[in-house]
């Protein structure tokens, strides 16, 4: 059975206690799969080069891995993102996950002017895809998807492949590794939707090659 490892955000609980954890709708979706799943935690307070090596030690013990949404990059994300690129360990980044991925490659984030991207609503805006890995997945260049963040990449060093109608920056891949994509909306919170299945799908299969 294939492994996915995916890693632990830090949040804040109701109470205003912190947490680590990723939203539950992504452990919903991956049932979907027979495969194994490990919540890989960062300790944040702890001295970078021994953090890393903890961590690296659990990545390479999985398949692939998913960087869930959440709230703050910190140094070590970067460096764990640089080195899911050099061991071409397939990567599946969602909404932070994705500006992880960006920013780990000479990117930056800059706040959204408009609350246009944060909602509830199951679908919130299109998107529309340039000729890449993704749009292949999809058999499209234009879906539609839902959206909840208040800060957008600017600028980044991986293969800019999907833009929304006000010119948002909404998924990055590399296009030479066997896996490298990260999206700006949440696949895992679309549960019917074909589009989220064929990403997920193509995620899972790469973890085979």
């Amino acid at each position: 059975m294939k492994k996915i490892g995916i890693l632990l955000r830090e949040f804040t609980s109701k109470s205003g206690s912190p947490l680590y954890g990723f939203r539950n709708d992504l452990m919903h979706y991956l049932r979907n799969y027979p495969v194994e799943i490990l919540a890989i935690p960062i300790d944040y307070e702890n001295e970078e080069n021994q953090e890393f090596l903890f961590v690296s030690s659990l990545i390479k013990t999985c398949d692939g891995i998913i960087l869930p949404g959440g709230s703050h990059i910190h140094e070590i994300d970067k460096r764990i993102v640089l080195f899911l690129y050099e061991q071409n360990i397939p990567v599946l980044g969602l909404c932070l996950g994705m500006q992880m991925m960006s920013v780990a490659f000479n990117g930056l984030l800059k706040k959204l002017p408009t609350d246009a991207h944060q909602s509830s609503l199951q679908y919130v805006h299109p998107v529309f895809l340039e000729e890449s890995n993704l749009s292949s997945i999809l058999n499209s260049q234009r879906i539609t998807v839902n959206s909840r963040h208040s800060e957008t990449v600017s600028q980044t060093q991986l293969d800019v492949v999907a833009y929304s109608l006000d010119g948002i920056i909404e998924a990055v891949e590399a296009k030479n590794k066997t896996f490298f994509i990260g999206v700006q909306w949440h696949p895992e919170s679309l549960l019917d939707d074909p589009y989220s299945k064929l990403l997920f799908d193509a995620f899972i299969e790469s973890l085979n090659q």
